[in-house]
């Protein structure tokens, strides 16, 4: 009796477990929040101004630090401003223009970081007035950590404490004195911290050049650097470094190849090239190329970092511009304020729908795809472009823009600021209110 007993009661046991996991109300008291976070422009880190682009005139904003925590409304679309910036989220992708006063050009993406965050470039040499931005965008205070590498040593752990609401601006020549190559990863502990790093070098008088070096991708065994300015520039090529760092304990094993539209080669100077664990390296190398720009895919054994400085004579001064690694190309549209770009895709049997809107505000449409065999394909408007949505449904497709204007030369991956964001968030439902 006793056994028939448990039998049952295990039975009933086992239905209504059952019943759990099959059993799905219409109604799970669930529902799902999208939305895209708000991104931090940086301030003005050279000598001249320094404007966020913005996708609408409406857009809520607030200065950082700023007495109140409120959004206002931007009231124009080309936000000058010599602190950072923090714009409420949405789906379009503001940038920053710098403009030195001695004719450099500088452009970032404004972005929120994801907590890890990878800068190859920048020097602590004499020269340099390279310097990170640290903001902290949120409420409360925030620890980052630092990590540089140089081509002899890497430093312990850098702690920086950054009070809510507020920025902190460090010097490379702090954190590296006397290095001329470096690499730095910054780690977010706890808070919402976005790090830019702008590089500018100067010998006394004499301006040498500056930009931002935009965040590369996480260490990876194939890093793809999308758009690579190939301007000659005063009757001279322009001066190529490649700079690398494997940041684990092995050394790593790397072969490079040159993608452009006069075809793919690896290069002699870049051909097998041995990279010591934990140490950066700089090689130099000249491509013989007709073409305006150009890509560099990296193929290793071992996870690495990269990124090429471009420099040469232009306009009459000095200019450099970092181009750095990318992800893979998603559905995104930025806004340019009036710049001109040359855009740059890398990948294999693909197609980029592109519908921009000019200085003019018209409204125009093209469908750009590599030729069978080649693995480049560029857009070069004719007129400078105020926004542009680009669109692909292939995969592994990269995207990287190049600026050449009178004030001088600048690069950024075409990678969104922020990342569509999800949550899970109860329902309310007056039905499980009782009385006793």
């Amino acid at each position: 009796m006793r056994t028939r007993q448990l039998i049952a009661a295990l039975c009933a046991l086992s239905i209504s477990i059952l019943a759990v996991v099959i059993i799905k109300p219409d109604n799970s008291g669930i529902s799902t929040v999208q939305s895209y976070p708000a991104t931090v422009c940086p301030g003005n880190l050279s000598d001249g101004t320094s404007t966020s682009v913005l996708p609408s005139s409406k857009l809520l904003v607030r200065q950082i630090p700023s007495k109140k925590s409120v959004l206002k409304v931007a009231r124009t679309s080309l936000y000058l401003s010599s602190i950072p910036l923090l714009v409420n989220g949405n789906s379009e992708n503001s940038i920053n223009v710098t403009r030195s006063r001695s004719r450099s050009l500088a452009t970032v993406v404004c972005s929120i970081s994801s907590g890890d965050q990878w800068f190859v470039g920048g020097s602590g040499s004499v020269t340099s007035r390279s310097s990170l931005e640290i903001i902290n965008s949120g409420l409360s205070t925030s620890i980052v950590d630092l990590i540089v590498y140089t081509p002899n040593s890497v430093s312990s752990i850098i702690s920086k404490r950054i009070s809510k609401n507020s920025s902190k601006r460090i010097y490379l020549d702090t954190l590296a004195p006397g290095e001329n190559s470096v690499v730095i990863h910054s780690i977010t502990r706890s808070g919402r911290v976005t790090t830019f790093l702008h590089d500018q070098s100067q010998r006394g008088l004499v301006n040498l050049g500056a930009d931002f070096v935009s965040q590369g991708i996480d260490p990876a065994t194939r890093v793809v650097i999308p758009a690579i300015s190939n301007v000659m520039l005063s009757g001279r090529s322009t001066k190529q470094s490649l700079r690398i760092l494997a940041p684990g304990s092995v050394n790593a094993n790397v072969r490079a190849q040159i993608v452009s539209t006069d075809g793919s080669f690896a290069p002699i100077e870049l051909d097998d090239i041995t990279i010591k664990a934990g140490k950066v390296k700089d090689l130099t190398f000249k491509p013989v190329l007709q073409a305006r720009n150009f890509a560099l895919v990296l193929n290793s054994d071992r996870p690495i970092v990269a990124a090429v400085k471009s420099s040469g004579s232009f306009n009459g001064g000095n200019e450099f511009t970092w181009s750095t690694s990318s992800s893979e190309l998603k559905d995104m549209t930025v806004y340019f304020g009036g710049l001109r770009p040359d855009v740059v895709f890398q990948g294999k049997n693909f197609e980029v729908d592109i519908q921009w809107t000019d200085k003019n505000r018209k409204v125009y449409s093209k469908t750009i795809r590599n030729s069978s065999g080649d693995e480049l394909a560029i857009w070069q408007p004719k007129s400078g472009v105020l926004s542009a949505r680009f669109s692909t449904a292939n995969s592994k497709v990269y995207g990287g823009v190049i600026f050449k204007e009178k004030t001088g030369l600048s690069y950024i991956p075409l990678v969104a600021g922020a990342q569509l964001e999800s949550a899970a968030v109860p329902n309310a439902d007056a039905r499980i209110i009782t009385r006793d």
